[in-house]
């Protein structure tokens, strides 16, 4: 006879009512965040891709085509301030798009240009970006900010910019967030499992090496290493590496610099990089700012270029809504701690925002380009600010009427639209020039700012191919941007013309007696500001591109009658639609 001891009855062994509980749409969507984070690639491809042609080079785009000829020659060392790895990617898209052309482009009316092919491979890492940016975030802050942060960054119109220029940041942003994400992977792999950890780390190593192939900035690896330094030890993601972990990370990053930038070790490279840090090669000083004239050399620190440069371009060049969300992210991860995991997150932003905020202000160089680094801390930050107005909005509207799961759906409706939707709209209708965006803030003075990052020679092509149909044999051409007037008369058949560097110091107007001059607002130097402004006194504007309203090139004639004269003359002035 059993007693009720001997029973063996569990509470599991009664039915019990089930509670339906529908999943939340956050939860959907992180069940099927690889296809939600392709869907959001190919937003951002599309959105670096298109009309990826509509300007033309500029001068430092330029360069990179003649690079890619002297690799062609065997001549590694051209344009040698910059890593390889930017223009060995170039010279495959290049190559490519050219047998595309040859097989079908012509045929299928799908002809790339020699501006796409050249941007492509920036475009395309540009939208990969989001892809790590997403893991990395979520890792770091949870599947809600790493949503928002890769959504930001697909459609942030001060990333797409950079992203559509052949500059080494975009591929700098691109394996620094790679290096970060793969590193924090690593850490976290419990102990129990070296060989996987080993594996990670070489991977990360690797991540960081091609960071250094895209741009000697090293400084980024070292912000990552201080940034563990300062979390101190974590049984769960920071215990420090192990003998063959700390050997595999720094071989795989040698072994990956080595080789995708070889050219390191040719000593033409040292002798040109010396005179390069020397700035033997710089034949003309200054950046044009608000109508300011300042220096932006690396030895005019800290007296360079105004230190307030960058939070001026954050407060004219960035979308309000982003800068409140920005600013409320900021308040949020210096005032907290933040829960764990969170926690990791907030002390990481708090470092790299420091580093950059603090020192970049002091450098004596500064152009825009740089901010791409910041963006993906600002998109973070600002994901972080946007959680918070979510969460305050939630709470508000659950105390007015509705139950809670319903408070939450339309408070995350409303931040969407202000803080993701508004934002891409704002590119959208900025685009093919997102460099000439300006907020509320900027009052819409295009060129007025930043005139050399925001045109940065647009509108050159179109004055050069101007040129080119007018010009007499042999003439003779002044200007600023000497690489784009040689690669775009090559394209339209006139190599016999010859160009001028204005600011150069042998040059005048008396002794080099030029036929034409091109003028660019963002090109003025301290070398070459009183020649500008005898050529615009004194000489007729027989063509000019204008963006906005506003001349981002102007051609003059030297032997025309000057502009007070010449009222009745007919000239040729083209606009650029926006």
């Amino acid at each position: 006879m059993q007693t009720v001891d001997d029973l063996e009855v569990s509470y599991a062994d009664f039915k019990q009512p089930q509670v339906e509980r529908g999943r939340s749409l956050l939860e959907r969507l992180e069940q099927k965040k690889y296809i939600l984070i392709a869907l959001i690639f190919l937003l951002a491809l599309g959105a670096r891709t298109y009309r990826l042609g509509a300007a033309g080079f500029a001068e430092d785009e330029t360069n990179k085509i003649f690079a890619i000829r002297a690799y062609e020659q065997g001549d590694f060392t051209a344009n040698a301030e910059h890593p390889m790895l930017m223009k060995m990617l170039c010279y495959a898209s290049v190559q490519a798009s050219a047998l595309w052309n040859r097989a079908a482009g012509a045929r299928t009316g799908l002809v790339i240009s020699d501006e796409e092919a050249l941007r492509l491979p920036n475009a395309t890492f540009g939208a990969l970006t989001v892809v790590p940016l997403f893991l990395f975030a979520t890792a770091l802050l949870g599947f809600r900010a790493g949503l928002i942060t890769s959504l930001l960054w697909a459609t942030g119109i001060n990333a797409i910019w950079f992203n559509r220029i052949v500059k080494e940041d975009t591929l700098l942003i691109f394996f620094m967030i790679t290096g970060f994400y793969l590193y924090n992977r690593a850490k976290a792999v419990p102990e129990s499992n070296p060989g996987l950890q080993e594996k990670v780390f070489a991977m990360a190593g690797a991540a960081f090496g091609l960071m250094m192939c895209s741009k000697y900035f090293p400084h980024y690896f070292g912000l990552n290493a201080l940034f563990y330094h300062l979390a101190g030890y974590n049984g769960r993601n920071n215990r420090p590496l192990s003998r063959r972990s700390t050997l595999a990370f720094f071989a795989a990053m040698l072994l990956a610099f080595i080789l995708f930038n070889p050219a390191v070790f040719v000593p033409q490279t040292w002798r040109y990089l010396l005179s390069y840090v020397n700035e033997d090669l710089l034949t003309h000083h200054g950046y044009l700012m608000m109508d300011t004239l300042f220096r932006n050399d690396p030895g005019a620190m800290p007296f360079g270029a105004p230190w307030y440069m960058y939070y001026l371009y954050i407060g004219v060049k960035v979308p309000v809504p982003l800068i409140a969300a920005f600013l409320v992210g900021m308040v949020e991860i210096f005032r907290h701690r933040g829960p764990y995991p969170d926690s990791h997150g907030y002390l990481f932003l708090r470092v790299m925002l420091v580093f950059w905020l603090f020192p970049m202000a002091l450098t004596g160089a500064k152009f825009l380009r740089y901010t791409l680094s910041l963006m993906p801390l600002l998109y973070m930050t600002a994901a972080i600010g946007i959680i918070v107005a979510w969460r305050f909005l939630a709470k508000a509207i659950w105390k007015v009427s509705l139950d809670q799961r319903a408070s939450h759906a339309v408070a995350a409706a409303c931040v969407a639209v202000v803080f993701v939707v508004f934002p891409a709209v704002t590119m959208m209708r900025n685009m093919p020039y997102p460099s000439l965006y300006l907020n509320l803030f900027g009052g819409g003075r295009v060129g007025y700012f930043f005139p050399h990052d925001e045109f940065y020679d647009l509108g050159a092509r179109e004055s050069i191919k101007h040129i080119a149909e007018t010009a007499p044999r042999g003439a003779v051409v002044a200007t600023e941007i000497p690489g784009v007037l040689q690669y775009y008369l090559e394209r339209y058949g006139r190599p016999d013309i010859r160009s001028e560097i204005i600011s150069h110091p042998e040059f005048s107007l008396d002794r080099s007696r030029p036929d034409y001059v091109l003028l660019q607002r963002g090109r003025t130097y301290f070398e070459n500001r009183e020649a500008f402004s005898f050529i615009e006194h004194n000489f007729a504007t027989v063509q000019a591109s204008e963006f906005e309203g506003v001349p981002a090139t102007q051609l003059y004639k030297t032997s025309s009658q000057p502009p007070e004269k010449a009222a009745n003359r007919d000239k040729h002035n083209m606009i650029l639609e926006h």
